[in-house]
């Protein structure tokens, strides 16, 4: 028989990519199906233009353009068409485009033949990469089955165990034996149990602290925004129902008396049709700074520097509340009772990489093996420089939660914290190995140090110039925070001792 292998937290990160990469596949086999049905079989036309909703991509400014379409015999007609694909400049109100859409009910016009190619090739490279990933993480691997225990035979197997327990001290050898070696002492051990936590905790509340400095610097630019808006005048709706998007067209004077023209989308388009009134707020020094009096009447998209910060505080929220989680997860683990296991001490090293990113330790606890990452501990490294000898007699507490995970009590160091699960199998894209003692104090070369140090002052200058300095010191400890979570493992050197 076989069985699938245990799902852990990781594996659930993972599967939420998945879960993308398929999505991202539906979507482009949507869209390669309408396209494929437009060009071969679909009906022509033209599309006129009435609104074009502007986009910030990655790519450069984007607009998506949009207008009732007629095909060219007149039979077929479409209130509103969006066309495919966007452009980098907007179309005049009243320009004609060409193109085929799929069917009488399509919202879509095709201007691009080949567009159906395209886009199967990336459904299939999403669907790939998907099913690559998945059979992966749901592979299964054989079911070793007990044999059958004959109980006569368990029984006579017993009865002789329990005989030679008795008659042991018969066999006692008459020279006694050598004392099995004292384990060697941590040099300059800590008497406390929490010196690693001290970092974990200072790291959550850095990052917890920037993530509240920087939503509060983004109210205050948003509200400064807002009290630039002082000039107040009444708009005159132009256009009513522009587009797919139902937008309107307002125009409004400013104080030297020249007119200025704004598209919005009102949430109740039927409220508002041609030669009705809008009041509106302005910049008088810029008076195409404009916004509604009212805007909970309207679909305002938020400007293109709040979208950006909000992307950008997005793994930061993440990362806080999964610290937090694993604190808690700590926080009862402490309170229960420990039973005792032996631990190997191992470095990990990524397949791709050539220097080792953590401690793991491998936990042999009745039967059962498991593979755990810990919070680096520098109490750890001189344990093992002294000459510690594995495999270390430890205590494991195990933390309340669906997936294992162990407080690792050491003699002589302390408590060791737990940076990931408790899993059955090695991870995969890490090769563990023993630690060798003679790499003990090989520092990293000044070339890595100025490189982390150039890229650090980029990210921190570019936080800087995006929102101020609340942004550059959360950048800073969102990587600090991410490297906690991994175990937290020095740049220095991850062999690196402090004389």
């Amino acid at each position: 028989m076989r069985r699938i292998r245990a799902i852990e937290s990781h594996h659930w990160l993972l599967l939420s990519y998945v879960t993308v990469l398929f999505g991202c596949a539906i979507w482009m086999a949507v869209l390669a199906v309408d396209s494929f049905r437009a060009t071969h079989g679909g009906v022509a036309g033209a599309v006129t233009v009435e609104d074009c909703v502007y986009a910030d991509t990655e790519d450069g400014p984007e607009w998506t353009c949009s207008g009732p379409f007629v095909s060219t015999d007149g039979a077929v007609r479409i209130d509103a068409v969006k066309l495919k694909p966007r452009y980098g400049e907007p179309f005049e109100d009243g320009a004609t485009v060409p193109g085929r859409v799929s069917s009488s009910s399509a919202g879509t016009l095709h201007t691009d033949d080949r567009a159906w190619m395209w886009a199967t090739g990336l459904m299939v490279l999403f669907l790939g990469t998907g099913l690559y990933h998945l059979r992966s993480e749901l592979r299964t691997e054989p079911e070793v089955a007990t044999p059958p225990v004959d109980p006569e035979l368990a029984a006579i197997s017993a009865r002789a165990r329990a005989f030679l327990t008795e008659w042991e001290h018969v066999f006692a050898p008459s020279t006694p034996v050598a004392a099995a070696p004292a384990p060697v002492p941590a040099v300059n051990a800590p008497k406390r149990a929490n010196l690693a936590v001290g970092k974990v905790l200072a790291g959550w509340l850095l990052l917890v602290l920037t993530i509240v400095g920087t939503v509060w610097h983004l109210m205050e630019w948003e509200r400064q925004e807002l009290e630039s808006l002082t000039g107040q005048a009444l708009g005159t709706v132009t256009g009513a129902r522009l587009g797919a998007e139902n937008r309107i067209e307002v125009a409004y004077p400013d104080t030297t008396g020249a007119e200025w023209r704004v598209r919005w989308k009102p949430v109740d388009p039927d409220s508002y049709r041609e030669g009705g009134q809008v009041p509106v707020r302005y910049d008088p020094t810029q008076p195409y700074e404009v916004m509604p009096a009212y805007p909970e009447f309207f679909e305002i998209e938020p400007r293109g520097r709040t979208v950006l910060v909000e992307l950008v505080l997005l793994p930061g929220y993440v990362l806080a509340w999964a610290w937090m989680w694993r604190l808690g997860r700590w926080l009862l683990g402490a309170w229960r009772r420990g039973r005792p296991a032996e631990a190997w001490v191992l470095v990990a090293e990524l397949h791709w990489g050539t220097e080792p990113t953590s401690f793991w330790l491998e936990l042999r606890d009745a039967d059962r093996i498991w593979y755990q990452r810990i919070v680096w501990d520098r109490r750890l490294v001189r344990l093992l420089a002294g000459g510690a000898q594995l495999p270390l007699s430890v205590e494991l507490r195990r933390c309340p939660g669906l997936r294992r995970m162990y407080l690792v009590d050491v003699p002589g160091v302390g408590r060791l914290w737990p940076a990931s699960t408790a899993r059955a199998r090695p991870p995969r894209n890490y090769h563990l190995r023993p630690v060798e003692l003679h790499l003990f104090g090989h520092a990293e070369s000044t070339g890595r140090h100025l490189a982390i140090l150039l890229a650090l002052t980029v990210l921190v200058g570019g936080g800087w110039l995006l929102a101020g300095p609340a942004t550059a010191a959360y950048l800073l400890a969102l990587i600090g925070g991410y490297q906690l979570w991994g175990g937290g493992a020095p740049w220095r050197g991850f062999y690196a001792l402090r004389r």
